[in-house]
C-alpha cells in the first residue's frame, strides 16, 4: 500500500526549503537503527531536508516510517531517497514516502519519476556534459559527486565560468570550514553526509552532540533572512 506525508509537500515547497536551507543531510549508515537515530537527529537540530540513501539496509522500511513520523514532520523536516540507481528504485521510493530523490549519477528516470510525482529531483553529475544534460532533462538540482576529488571549489569556480546558469551542488564529505569557500565559487547548496552525520558520535550514544554539529552546519548554509 503506498504510504505518503498528509499533508503531501509538493515540489515547488521543497525547491523553496532547499533554496532557504541550502542543506540536504546525507544518512549512509550501515543499519536501519543509525540511520532511524541520525534522522531524527538531523530533524532536531532543525534540518529540513533528510535524505535516506538507498545503500542503506531497509531504507524504504526506514523512508516509510520518517514519511509517516508525526514528531518529525512537526519540526518541519521531509524524508527522500538517495543514490537512486534505477527508474524501479525511484517508484518504490516515492511510493514509500520519499518526496525528493537524489542520486550519484545521472538517470533520465529518476528525473521522470519525481516530475511526475511532483517531487524534487537532484541527479548527480562529474562533467560539464553531463550537467548541463541533467538540466535538460528537467533536474531541479544539479548535484557534483565527487566533488572533492575532483577539484573542490576550484573545480566548481572553473565550470561556473561557462555555465552560470546552472544550480549545482556540493555534495560529498564537506567540511564545515570548507563551506565558504564553496559559496564563494557558486554552488547554491549542498549534500552533506559523513562530517554532518557524525555515525562515530551515534554510536557512542552522544545525540546531543550529533544534534549540536546539524546546527553548526545549518548555521553555515541558511540563507540569511531579509527585511
Amino acid at each position: 500500500m503506498a504510504i505518503t506525508q498528509r499533508p503531501l509537500v509538493l515540489r515547488r515547497d521543497l525547491i523553496r526549503i532547499f533554496g532557504e536551507d541550502r542543506l540536504v543531510a546525507v544518512i549512509r549508515t550501515p543499519t536501519p537503527e543509525l540511520a532511524r537515530q541520525a534522522a531524527r537527529a538531523m530533524s532536531e537540530g532543525g534540518i529540513r531536508l533528510v535524505e535516506i540513501t538507498l545503500t542503506v539496509p531497509d531504507a524504504f522500511e526506514v523512508i516509510a516510517e520518517l514519511a509517516t513520523d508525526d514528531a518529525f514532520a512537526a519540526r518541519g523536516s521531509i524524508v527522500g531517497a538517495g543514490t537512486v540507481l534505477s527508474g524501479r528504485q525511484a517508484e518504490d521510493a516515492l511510493v514509500a514516502g520519499a518526496r525528493f530523490l537524489v542520486s550519484a549519477v545521472l538517470v533520465p528516470e529518476m528525473i521522470q519519476a519525481a516530475r511526475a510525482r511532483d517531487a524534487m529531483s537532484m541527479p548527480g553529475t562529474m562533467t560539464p556534459t553531463e550537467m548541463v544534460k541533467a538540466a535538460e532533462l528537467g533536474a531541479d538540482f544539479i548535484k557534483v559527486f565527487p566533488v572533492s576529488a575532483i577539484g573542490g571549489p576550484d573545480f566548481i569556480s572553473n565550470v561556473r565560468r561557462a555555465l552560470i546558469h546552472l544550480p549545482l551542488v556540493a555534495t560529498g564529505n564537506i567540511e564545515l570550514e570548507e563551506i565558504p569557500d564553496y559559496f564563494g565559487a557558486g554552488v547554491v547548496g549542498f549534500g552533506v553526509g559523513g562530517p554532518l552525520i557524525r555515525t562515530d558520535l551515534l554510536e557512542r550514544g552522544d545525540v546531543a552532540s550529533v544534534i549540536a554539529n546539524a546546527e553548526r552546519y545549518l548555521a553555515a548554509t541558511r540563507r540569511p533572512a531579509t527585511n
